[in-house]
């Protein structure tokens, strides 16, 4: 007992000294610290007399929000060096290729005239924003040492282009088919441009520092910085007041647009799973503009967390289905619909959100002679070819090895499935109903070219031979179902077009608005008589909506040049995709758009610009599509060898290229091997139009020229 008092009694005077000690150390730094601030407030008296002192002040005050502005702004850049373009795709002449990229299809940036985004500078800088290496920063594609031309002026990126506002005259930015449908692959300083490929822009992208950020704070500093304001406008209209005037009333109005198209459907709020570089969720997107703010319905904006890649282009004008869940059959529709997603301006209600009526509903800017110009030039693309003398030599016999293996695992889903073209019944009076149809327009159906066959109407397909692409439910195929549930569940209040309607989803609301639209359309660019109508329709299709839990397996002529895979992007590499889900990357980084052609994919390491893939959210899963040994959903083959692997990409690299039918042995693939698309001259006459509307005439940039 008495050892344990002493020991208390020893802890009790050792804490004492403790505290004791503490407390002269606190004491002492306590008088340090005065005694350093008495002498910086002596220094700070010494620098001069008071109003020099607050300028000083309020100097470094100034000095340093604008160091923490710079840095919360910066723009969020991929740094790439390309010295040279290579084109992989052939079908195009050089003339044809410029009219697929500047060609413009009637959409806006909320009425942003195209010499403002041209003299737009970065936020906090002298800067112009779309710069050459600006805009390959964010991902868009530019030539090195690119120049101004007929086709566009301004020096911009692929796809980004110009229009004639009908009601103001003025000349607004257009966002091109190209702007989405334009790939690049980058090797060693080499570009290999993939036309009507996958682009890796961020345009819907609203993180901080990338594209469609950075230029909300560029306009709404343009308009609050004087020094900015005024290089602006006089770039712009020079030193005249008047002008100067209106163009400031002009670019705040679209200010306020932008702001409130920020809070509505284009909130970040909606699109919590993030885009990032190369992926967008289209179809939500489109049914926020058009069901949300078109009808100015605030119910109707939904979360749209399905982001997914922009599809490639080639061979799609023979597929019966298209879209990944296969929703559609027809190229205008699908194109008008795009167009609309993409802020193409209608006027559907008045400003108290009525519907409108008569010659005031739908009056819009969409342009439908440059959509069926871009649509006929597709036909004629071919995919790209494997180019030897950059990405290296094809082993042949591994190839060889390839093309069995493809035939036995692959190619029961991805065909192509040869089909003969498709007789399609339409409806024929105001009462017909049609299976599987919220909606028909009869008149529209009948006015294409009509045949009848035991009492019932139809329209012949004009192809040849067309693909049939088989859809694959989710619960089979295993890979991310979100971004089909989301176009079967979603559901859109319609009453302002069907009064007492019930809610709808996506295609059926997209039914219901362009039955209506697109002959409108029609009537205002004299598409009247059969032919033309089947024409611009495309190929004799009518307009029909189907709705399927499913996404659909198309054929994989030049997928090697497409990355990354699945729908969703959530596969780097052809190499990953064909692996066991165990070895597939959970996280990989996109954006960096240099080549690897070992794997067929891009460089998956971080880098200035890229943004973090995560395939354990949902919508960015990367399941499903699975060879393995292993009974689990979404297996559709066996376990691969590394060999076996290697042999399918060597195969894929070349699968259809005619350039290497004989030394396959033949390939069942060859795409020359096809049927071509019917001979039209309208896809001329539509380009021409669309051309001479932004002032370009001549013959020199019709888009049948014969490729050379």
């Amino acid at each position: 007992m008495r050892l344990a008092y002493r020991m208390l009694a020893a802890l009790k005077s050792a804490t004492g000294k403790i505290i004791t000690a503490t407390s002269k150390l606190l004491l002492k730094v306590w008088h340090w610290l005065k005694g350093l601030l008495r002498a910086i407030a002596n220094l700070w008296k010494a620098i001069g007399p008071r109003w020099f002192r607050r300028s000083v002040a309020l100097v470094a005050v100034v000095l340093l929000g604008y160091t923490a502005a710079a840095a919360y702004l910066a723009p969020n850049f991929t740094r790439e060096t390309i010295y040279r373009v290579h084109y992989l795709n052939e079908g195009w002449s050089e003339q044809q290729r410029q009219s697929y990229y500047y060609t413009p299809q009637g959409t806006e940036l909320l009425g942003m005239d195209y010499d403002w985004f041209v003299n737009l500078e970065l936020p906090l800088s002298h800067e112009l924003l779309a710069s050459e290496s600006n805009m390959r920063g964010w991902g868009f594609v530019v030539d090195p040492n690119q120049r101004p031309s007929a086709m566009n002026p301004g020096n911009l990126p692929v796809g980004l282009t110009r229009h004639i506002d009908p009601q103001s005259g003025r000349e607004r930015l257009d966002i091109g088919c190209a702007t989405c449908h334009t790939g690049e692959l980058h090797y060693q300083g080499t570009a290999l441009r993939v036309d009507g490929g996958q682009a890796l822009q961020s345009i819907p992208t609203s993180k901080r520092g990338e594209f469609i950020t950075t230029l909300g704070a560029s306009v709404f500093e343009t308009l609050l910085n004087p020094a900015k304001w005024d290089r602006f406008a006089t770039r712009l209209v020079g030193d005249d007041t008047d002008k100067r005037g209106e163009l400031r009333a002009q670019f705040w109005q679209f200010a306020g647009k932008l702001k409130e198209f920020s809070s509505t459907a284009g909130a970040a709020k909606y699109y919590p799973v993030e885009e990032g570089r190369g992926r967008t969720d289209a179809v939500g997107r489109i049914g926020n503009v058009v069901f949300g703010f078109d009808l100015q319905e605030p119910a109707n904006y939904k979360v749209a967390d399905a982001p997914a890649s922009y599809p490639f282009l080639w061979d799609i004008w023979r597929f019966d289905w298209v879209q990944y869940t296969g929703f559609t059959n027809q190229a205008m529709t699908r194109n008008v619909g795009e167009s609309l997603g993409v802020l193409a301006p209608i006027k559907l209600v008045d400003a108290d959100g009525k519907l409108l009526t008569g010659s005031d509903f739908g009056e819009t800017a969409v342009d439908i002679d440059g959509m069926h110009c871009v649509e006929g030039l597709l036909r004629e693309l071919e995919p790209p070819k494997w180019p030897q003398q950059i990405l290296g030599e094809i082993d042949i016999a591994r190839a060889r090895a390839g093309k069995a293996l493809f035939a036995e695992q692959c190619a029961f889903c991805h065909g192509p499935h040869i089909s003969k073209p498709f007789e399609w019944q339409v409806a024929d009076g105001p009462d017909a109903k049609l299976p599987g149809q919220i909606a028909v327009n009869w008149q529209w159906d009948m006015a294409g070219e009509i045949t009848r066959r035991d009492g019932l109407a139809y329209r012949a397909d004009w192809r040849e031979t067309m693909w049939a692409l088989p859809w694959i439910a989710t619960d089979v195929i295993g890979t991310d179902p979100k971004l089909a549930d989301n176009f079967v569940d979603n559901r859109y209040d319609i009453s302002k077009l069907i009064p007492d309607g019930e809610p709808v989803n996506a295609g059926y609301g997209l039914q219901l608005l362009l039955n209506t639209l697109v002959p409108k359309l029609y009537q205002q660019w004299d598409i009247d008589d059969a032919q033309r109508v089947a024409d611009f329709d495309g190929l004799n299709v009518p307009f029909r909506i189907e709705n399927q839990r499913a996404y659909k397996a198309r054929p994989l002529h030049g997928v090697w040049a497409t990355p990354p895979f699945l729908h969703n992007g959530s596969v780097p590499t052809i190499y990953d995709l064909l692996s066991p889900l165990r070895a597939r990357p959970q996280t990989f980084y996109v954006g960096n758009r240099e080549y690897d052609p070992h794997k067929l994919g891009y460089v998956t390491e971080y880098s200035p610009g890229s943004f973090k893939m995560d395939t354990t959210i949902a919508g960015n899963r990367n399941s499903g599509h699975l060879f393995t040994d292993v009974d689990m959903p979404g297996r559709i083959g066996k376990l691969l060898s590394e060999r076996e692997r290697f042999a399918i990409i060597e195969y894929l690299k070349v699968m259809g290229n005619p350039d290497f039918d004989t030394a396959l042995g033949g390939d069942p693939l060859n795409w020359d091997s096809y049927s071509q698309a019917p001979a039209s001259d309208s896809t001329q006459q539509a380009c021409a139009n669309s051309h001479r509307s932004i002032g370009i005439g001549g013959t020199h940039l019709l888009a049948q020229e014969t490729a050379q």
